[in-house]
């Protein structure tokens, strides 16, 4: 049954769209976001599971330390690490990081965080500390209607082979080359960032508990392969769901923008040397045209809203994907997951 405006004590739902993704929930009263958590207790369960994300708008948050305050209320301070997280960001405080530190032009592709390893966080909360001045939406999809939207004969063959992962990290001896090439494109990072340590044996044990291969080159990189299902099932309601890293993994000129892309296809010739990089679990490669096809699947199911200051926006990561448009200007969120 439908959540009411009248089951929340001291808050209302509305909707911004028609596909009523994400749901909203205002205050009243004037009441704090932690305030707001602590009179709702299981309501916030039942409404994320019933929609997959909820926007806290008019909350008047204002600051990082806010922010994880009130995530540490919603989450009881289990928050989830980034350890092995691919995208390059800066920790802010325990449990709180920049949504990401990629370029401002680049578009990033909708993506379930971390669906590159066995175990990615169940939530994920974005807070729009500084809105964009220009762009910089964060796209939302159902991860159920882009499985419905996938031709049957391709979503068969990932459900039969899966992905298979490569992620691709510098060492010390990074590669000069590459080293410029990366201070200018900006998508890659050490493995000694990933893992937070300079320790190899660590490393190691870090990818065996994720589920990873290491391989170590001459200059101390770090190459991981993993093999994921490309569709898993929901936690608690075991309903099959898109849930992968494909789109953000296989680069293409929407994502980079045309003569990026090139440049990039000529620098890693080698897809398997590129920051990441997937393919069928067997092996095979996903063709230009099934990620195209992956593309539209999910361009059907995207919804955007714009950000404003104070915004806090809860997600089911299984259920509900999430990306970044690109934007010009000022614009910083910040991210936790539990």
């Amino acid at each position: 049954m439908p959540m009411l405006a009248e089951d929340f004590a001291t808050s209302q739902i509305e909707f911004l769209n028609q596909q009523k993704l994400p749901v909203v929930i205002r205050p009243m009263a004037g009441e704090s976001l932690p305030e707001y958590f602590s009179a709702a207790g299981g309501s916030i369960v039942e409404t994320l599971r019933q929609h997959g994300a909820i926007l806290f708008r008019g909350f008047s948050l204002r600051t990082a330390d806010e922010f994880q305050a009130a995530c540490a209320c919603l989450f009881k301070n289990e928050l989830h690490s980034y350890i092995g997280g691919i995208s390059p960001r800066r920790g802010l405080l325990p449990g709180v990081f920049e949504s990401t530190q990629l370029p401002a032009h680049l578009h990033m592709p909708q993506h379930n965080e971390m669906s590159y390893l066995p175990a990615p966080p169940r939530t994920i909360v974005f807070f729009c500390e500084v809105e964009p001045t220009e762009g910089g939406e964060t796209p939302l999809a159902g991860s159920r209607a882009i499985l419905e939207a996938i031709p049957v004969a391709l979503r068969k063959k990932f459900e039969r082979y899966g992905v298979r992962y490569h992620r691709q990290m510098y060492g010390p001896r990074r590669n000069a080359l590459y080293a410029a090439l990366n201070r200018w494109l900006k998508v890659r990072r050490s493995w000694m960032e990933t893992f937070s340590t300079t320790d190899r044996a660590e490393v190691e044990r870090i990818c065996a508990m994720q589920g990873g291969t290491p391989h170590w080159d001459h200059e101390e990189g770090l190459s991981v392969t993993t093999n994921l299902p490309a569709t898993r099932r929901h936690p608690e309601t075991g309903e099959p769901l898109w849930f992968n890293h494909v789109a953000s993994f296989l680069v293409s000129p929407r994502s980079m923008g045309r003569w990026r892309y090139w440049l990039y296809r000529l620098a890693y010739i080698d897809p398997l040397k590129r920051p990441a990089h997937a393919t069928f679990g067997n092996g095979d490669p996903i063709t230009a045209d099934q990620l195209k096809t992956i593309h539209r699947a999910i361009d059907g199911a995207t919804i955007r809203f714009r950000w404003q200051q104070g915004d806090f926006l809860l997600l089911d990561n299984f259920t509900v994907t999430h990306g970044r448009m690109p934007f010009r200007g000022n614009r910083r969120i910040l991210v936790a997951m539990s």
